[in-house]
């Protein structure tokens, strides 16, 4: 019992993070190189499963149940609470943006290439409303609808990378980088593929309180993508060229299944129709998940009634008129979308984990100089990830693209 519920939390851990913000990574560790790009992902692996674990003795420490915002209450008090609050609602809204872009991108060049022209404005409506009708519907409808989605992007994904690998060059695979400093543009993406952060709470009760348990879980839930995201940028670096009109730096929004499409499809078209599933999949899977959060915080939010549509309609306006927005001002605006994400990640994820067990080790004058210097440390590197996300907005730091 305890082992297939380890097995299990292992395995909803994975499902969290392998998703939509994978399509950003070949784009994101292109310049880069194979070989440091998966330096790259390894230590950001690294940091997030620290993290976790931190959150996951956080959370142990406290009564069963007990959520993100209340560990927080009980640690860091109402400031820290504030915090949380306003920072997953800007990741929510990010994330929904970044999804609708990446989305109405993918449905553009398909219709592309099937000789239908259709602007990424009109796209990423069309985007919307095919999944926020689920949404709107039912949770119960995008339980169903996410399971079979779920399963296709699995499928599509082992088939893309079964016909990815015929056609990697070592020559791609062995592009050195040009500018050390084109490592410091790839952390703050990264960060968004690793976040599962959000779902120890849950996963602490599911297992029973179960402290080995719980860490084995985080361990191997998040080596799943670890190991995932590695085969991905082996396939994607060493099958496509990088600075190259239908390269993965191609397309300025770091979208990678539209360049795999672009690409392959005058030469194989199968190869075009099998990442468009794909991509469609991850990008929805993602997109329900975090849209169905979004929706029903505005409803609690705005005390929007579920069973009146009048005000059903109130709430799906709130919760996907900004992520429009962004989509019509930012038609490339994917990567950039997973990025602004990446600072509420690092708050949310990184500095607070460590932060709240340091005002837990400090009530109980507990390993105070060990847990102090990991504090430090830690809300260093989440300060850093920060500032290069910023940087990067403005484009301050170099990029091939």
């Amino acid at each position: 019992m305890i082992l297939s519920r380890k097995f299990g939390a292992a395995m909803i851990i994975s499902g969290t993070c392998i998703g939509a913000g994978m399509l950003a990574i070949p784009a994101t560790v292109a310049s880069c190189g194979f070989l440091i790009g998966s330096i790259l992902i390894v230590c950001i692996w690294a940091l997030m499963t620290f993290t976790a674990l931190v959150l996951a003795e956080v959370n142990l420490k406290m009564d069963d149940g007990a959520n993100f915002v209340e560990m927080t209450s009980q640690t860091l008090g109402p400031i820290g609470v504030g915090i949380v609050w306003i920072c997953y609602v800007l990741l929510l809204y990010s994330l929904v943006a970044a999804y609708t872009v990446g989305g109405g991108s993918l449905i553009s060049t398909t219709l592309s290439n099937l000789g239908i022209t259709l602007s990424e404005k009109t796209t990423g409506i069309i985007f919307i409303l095919i999944l926020g009708v689920f949404i709107y519907i039912s949770t119960r409808i995008v339980d169903h609808i996410n399971k079979i989605m779920f399963s296709g992007k699995l499928l599509a994904f082992l088939l893309l990378i079964a016909v990815l690998v015929p056609h990697i060059s070592l020559d791609h695979l062995s592009y050195k980088i040009k500018n050390p400093n084109f490592i410091w543009a790839a952390f703050p993406i990264l960060l968004t593929s690793f976040g599962f952060h959000h779902i120890i709470p849950t996963l602490r009760t599911y297992v029973g309180s179960n402290k080995r348990s719980l860490r084995q879980a985080i361990i191997i839930g998040s080596s799943i993508p670890l190991i995932v995201y590695l085969l991905w940028i082996f396939a994607t670096l060493g099958s496509l060229p990088v600075a190259t009109p239908t390269g993965i730096l191609g397309k300025n929004s770091g979208e990678i299944t539209s360049v795999i499409i672009n690409h392959f499809s005058t030469s194989s078209s199968y190869i075009s129709t099998i990442s468009f599933l794909f991509g469609f999949f991850a990008l929805a899977t993602s997109f329900l998940g975090v849209a169905l959060g979004l929706f029903d915080f505005n409803r609690s939010t705005y005390r929007i009634s579920e069973n009146i549509h009048k005000h059903k309609i109130i709430a799906f306006i709130i919760t996907f008129l900004p992520a429009y927005i962004y989509a019509i001002a930012y038609p490339d605006g994917f990567k950039t979308a997973l990025g602004y994400a990446s600072i509420f990640i690092a708050i949310l994820q990184v500095a607070l984990p460590v932060m709240m067990l340091w005002v837990i080790n400090y009530r109980k004058q507990k390993a105070l100089v060990s847990t102090s210097t990991i504090a430090i440390f830690i809300i260093f590197i989440a300060i850093l990830i920060i500032i290069l996300q910023i940087m990067s907005s403005f484009d301050l730091l170099p990029t091939l693209n």
